[in-house]
């Protein structure tokens, strides 16, 4: 009975075995290397997209920052944030890297009339790094590609262009306002900019929901919804988009 005992024991041992040195193995990412990750990927975008410092492109991105700075400043994470421009009118969005880069495309803020809409957009991709989704995003192309810190150069820009799933993208969205109303800013700004996509893409091809990423209608209801919950003050009156 007890050798019984014993072989069972054994057998148990070794099917948990490789679960636990699964565990054991998982990547560990410091803040110095996801914020090396980040720099690495923006290193690959500004190579994909060919773009380079103009003067006129300097000052806008100095304006980002000025922004920028404000809205990050209620993020839980304390980040060396870095805001770019991309300057091409196609690009109507932005991205966000691991430890805080973040490019704004020329496009969106073509579309914009405040400044309060900008602080919404980078508010967005703030929160999709201080609430960890970019970094957990390199955690997951390093245990999938076996990559070491030393091998950043190797990561896919389209992981990170990809939408954060429809959870993913709301939470964004949520403590994005958050962040935007704390700088001073009003949340009107954040279903203003989300109508302007709505009538730009009126006279599109109805296509099939999207499960990777909530519709522009959730998206605003979203905001709506907080704006009452929260107690926010929509008829705040925006600043102007103030662009050199």
């Amino acid at each position: 009975m007890l050798k019984s005992a014993f072989r069972i024991a054994r057998v148990l041992s070794w099917l948990f075995l490789p679960a636990l040195v699964f565990a054991q193995s998982s990547p560990q990412l410091s803040t110095a290397d996801e914020i090396r990750a980040g720099d690495a990927l923006f290193a690959a975008f500004q190579k994909s997209q060919g773009f380079a410092d103009t003067p006129e492109s300097k000052a806008i991105e100095a304006y980002l920052q000025k922004v920028g700075d404000k809205v990050a400043h209620n993020a839980k994470r304390k980040l060396p944030y870095k805001f770019h421009l991309d300057p091409h009118p196609g690009y109507h969005s932005a991205v966000g890297y691991p430890g805080g880069q973040i490019v704004v495309g020329g496009g969106i803020l073509a579309l914009m009339r405040h400044e309060d809409e900008l602080a919404v957009v980078l508010g967005h991709e703030i929160e999709h790094i201080d609430l960890m989704q970019c970094a957990q995003r390199v955690i997951d192309a390093m245990q999938k590609d076996h990559l070491t810190a030393e091998q950043f150069d190797k990561l896919s820009l389209d992981d990170f262009g990809n939408p954060y799933g429809k959870a993913g993208e709301l939470a964004a969205d949520r403590e994005g306002v958050k962040l935007a109303v704390a700088a001073g800013y009003s949340p009107q700004a954040a279903v203003e900019l989300m109508e302007v996509f709505q009538f730009l893409s009126r006279n599109a091809k109805p296509a099939p929901p999207r499960t990777d990423s909530p519709s522009l209608e959730e998206r605003i209801q979203q905001v709506r919804n907080q704006i009452k919950s929260e107690g926010w003050d929509a008829s705040k009156t925006e600043k102007p988009l103030d662009l050199p």
